[in-house]
């Protein structure tokens, strides 16, 4: 049985990556030998359609990798898209969160450090009274 789905991830250096089926579920492991020999290497985000086998691990692998056509593409993109726009939207707030957090740290240091400096600074630079 075929599924479609989108490279996720690749490691040039080591060979392998990960797909993700468009119907969602599991990202499923994926080598360079699976990819089609038509002289492109394979392509974050490249809309594939792929066979699922278990491996000698154990494990689900994609094999007899075929690239889709161009007209498939677009609309495998779109429903990846879905799912990847997600991950964007979980991602950006997430890093607000952070900023956030780093904000209310900063101002708790200055805060706190201003309390103890400024009894120590105003006892150093005594106010002349009377003139």
């Amino acid at each position: 049985m075929r599924f479609e789905g989108v490279l996720s991830a690749w490691n040039h250096d080591a060979g392998y990556g990960t797909i993700r089926p468009l119907g969602g579920g599991e990202e499923v492991f994926v080598a360079l030998a699976a990819f089609p020999t038509d002289g492109e290497g394979p392509r974050l985000d490249e809309p594939l359609s792929f066979e699922i086998v278990t491996g000698r691990d154990g494990r689900k692998q994609a094999v007899s990798l075929k690239r889709l056509p161009r007209l498939q593409q677009h609309s495998a993109m779109r429903e990846a898209a879905g799912v990847g726009s997600l991950r964007v939207r979980q991602a950006r707030r997430k890093r607000r969160l952070s900023l956030a957090a780093g904000a209310v740290v900063a101002v708790l240091l200055v805060a706190v450090g201003g309390a103890h400096w400024w009894p120590h600074a105003a006892s150093d630079n005594p106010v002349r009274a009377g003139r």
